[in-house]
C-alpha cells in the first residue's frame, strides 16, 4: 500500500501549494504546481504494470493492437468506442510499446480533471487541495482500471465546468466526444438540466420537474437493460451486450467485485446523503447548490441500489458521484459544518477505499507493480 500512500502524499502537498499560490494571487506558479501534480500522477499510472487493473490488458488488445494498422474504412467499422480506439492511435504514434497507451490515456484523465478544478476554481472558488484529497480518495484507484470510462468522465467534467459559465456550444461539443469514449456517458446529460433547474426560483416548479427527471432517468435506464436482457433471450441482439450489460450475467460478478456489496455498499451511499441533510440544517451552503448537490446524491443513491438487480447501474452512478464529490468539497470548506464531522466524513471514506481497493481488491489495482518504477 505503500506507494498509493506516497503519490496521495505528493497529491496533497503539490495542491496545497498550488492553492496557496492561487489564493496569493501568483496564477502561473499555481498552474505550473498543477502540471507537476499531473505529471506524478500520470507517471504512476502510466508506469504501472500491465496486471494493475482488469481491464488493463483488454484495452490494450482491444485497442491498441487494433490502432498500430487501422485504416480509415476499419475506423468506422469498429465496434468498440472510436473515441478510445483513436487515442490509442496516438499513442501508437509516440510508440508502439504498449505502455504508451497507458501514458496517454492517465495524462487524458489527469490533464482534463484538473483542468475542470481550475475552470471550478474560478467560478465557485472550489477548494483545490480538497477537490485533489477526494479525488485521490475516491477515484484515483479507478483510473487504473476503467480506462475508457474515467476518459469520458474526466472530459464531462471539463465541459460541465465550461457549462457553468454559459459556454454551451463548448459543452455540447465534449459531450458528443465523450459519447465515443464510453457510449454510457449519454447519461450525463441529466446533469446540466438538474442544474438549470435547480438555479430555478419557483420551489414548486423546480421540485416537480426534479421529480419527473429523476423518476424518468430511473424508468428509462432500468428498462433499457431489463428490455437489453430480454432480447438477448430472443436473440435479437448479441448474446455478449445482453450477457454482460443486462439483468443477470459476468458483469453483476464483476461489479460486485469491483465494487464491495452488502450492508458495507449500502452504508457507503447512505453517510454522504447523512452529510447533505446534517449541511441543510447548518446552512453550510446556498440552497440551490445544496438542493443540486442532493439531487446529484439521490441519483447516484438510486442507481447503486438498482445495481443488485441490474449491476451495469453501478458504472452510471459514476457519472452523477464524479461531480457530487466536486460540489461537496464546497461544504467542507464551509465553516459552519463542524470540524469533528469533516474528519469523521474524510476517515469514512478512507475506510471505503481501504474495503473496495485493498480488502475487496475488485479492480485489482493492489498491490500497486511497476517494473520501470522498480515497486514490486
Amino acid at each position: 500500500m505503500e506507494p498509493y500512500i506516497i503519490v496521495f502524499i505528493l497529491n496533497l502537498l503539490l495542491s496545497y501549494i498550488a492553492e496557496k499560490c492561487y489564493d496569493s494571487k501568483y496564477k502561473l506558479q499555481s498552474v505550473l504546481f498543477l502540471i507537476l501534480l499531473v505529471g506524478v500522477n500520470t507517471i504512476f499510472s502510466g508506469f504501472r504494470d500491465f496486471g494493475i487493473g482488469i481491464d488493463t490488458t483488454v484495452y490494450i488488445d482491444s485497442y491498441f493492437t487494433n490502432a498500430h494498422s487501422i485504416n480509415l474504412k476499419e475506423f468506422f467499422a469498429f465496434e468498440g468506442d472510436r473515441g478510445f480506439l483513436l487515442l490509442a492511435y496516438f499513442a501508437n504514434l509516440i510508440s508502439t510499446d504498449s505502455q504508451a497507451l497507458l501514458i496517454v490515456t492517465a495524462l487524458f484523465i489527469q490533464g482534463f480533471y484538473f483542468l475542470a478544478l481550475w475552470q471550478f476554481k474560478k467560478v465557485t472558488h472550489i477548494s483545490i487541495f480538497l477537490s485533489t484529497a477526494f479525488f485521490c480518495i475516491i477515484f484515483y484507484a479507478h483510473t487504473l482500471n476503467l480506462m475508457r470510462q474515467f476518459c469520458a468522465m474526466s472530459l464531462l467534467t471539463f465541459a460541465f465546468s465550461l457549462y457553468i459559465q454559459g459556454k454551451y456550444k463548448i459543452y455540447t461539443f465534449l459531450q458528443i466526444v465523450a459519447f465515443f469514449f464510453h457510449s454510457s456517458s449519454i447519461i450525463f446529460l441529466i446533469v446540466p438540466i438538474m442544474w438549470t433547474i435547480s438555479k430555478m426560483e419557483n420551489v414548486k416548479v423546480r421540485n416537480c420537474l426534479s421529480f419527473i427527471a429523476i423518476l424518468g432517468m430511473t424508468l428509462f435506464v432500468t428498462s433499457f437493460f431489463y428490455a437489453l436482457s430480454l432480447l438477448g433471450n430472443l436473440g435479437i441482439v448479441s448474446e455478449v451486450y445482453a450477457d454482460r450489460y443486462g439483468t443477470t450475467g459476468d458483469f453483476l460478478q464483476s461489479t460486485a467485485a469491483s465494487t464491495g456489496s452488502g450492508l458495507g455498499k449500502l452504508f457507503a451511499f447512505c453517510y454522504p446523503i447523512a452529510f447533505l441533510v446534517y449541511a441543510k440544517l447548518k446552512q453550510a451552503v446556498e440552497f440551490k447548490l445544496w438542493f443540486f448537490m442532493f439531487v446529484l446524491c439521490v441519483l447516484y443513491s438510486l442507481l447503486q441500489l438498482l445495481a443488485y438487480q441490474v449491476a451495469y447501474m453501478d458504472r452510471l452512478s459514476f457519472y452523477f458521484s464524479y461531480i457530487f464529490y466536486i460540489m461537496q468539497v464546497l461544504i467542507f470548506s464551509s465553516k459552519r459544518m463542524p470540524f469533528a464531522v469533516k474528519i469523521i466524513m474524510i476517515l469514512l471514506y478512507i475506510n471505503n477505499w481501504y474495503t473496495v481497493n485493498v480488502v475487496v481488491n475488485g479492480g485489482e489495482i493492489y498491490p500497486y507493480k511497476s517494473k520501470i518504477l522498480n515497486v514490486r
